[in-house]
């Protein structure tokens, strides 16, 4: 599994579409099912791990690209609900980086492999 990682607006999606043919799967955006997930009062955690399971065997592992944003820099939001999903977005974030066989942080559509 590839992971790329970055702030929003990055330049992730292009980095993605002109690195990586159509034989990968990419599931873009992660950080908004986290989102999802909580709102539903799901555990994203939980979640990713049967989640990472499951697309594993559909898929493979080696023909997967995912993307997510790092919200783990800037201003810590004030409302309860941002806060705990900006966690969580770094959690699980934390996962896939350890899954994944290569991570790469896209930084002005620059990516940089830190893994």
């Amino acid at each position: 599994m590839i992971f790329v990682v970055g702030g929003a607006y990055q330049g992730k999606t292009g980095y993605v579409q002109e690195n990586y043919g159509s034989e990968y799967k990419v599931l873009e955006d992660y950080h908004l099912t986290v989102r999802g997930q909580l709102e539903k009062g799901i555990d994203p955690i939980e979640e990713w791990e049967s989640f990472y399971s499951e697309i594993c065997e559909t898929v493979g592992e080696d023909r997967l690209v995912i993307t997510s944003c790092d919200l783990g820099s800037g201003l810590v939001p004030m409302e309860p609900f941002e806060r705990e999903y900006r966690e969580q977005v770094g959690r699980v974030n934390c996962l896939i980086a350890g899954k994944a066989s290569q991570v790469i942080r896209v930084i002005s559509g620059i990516g940089t492999k830190i893994k």
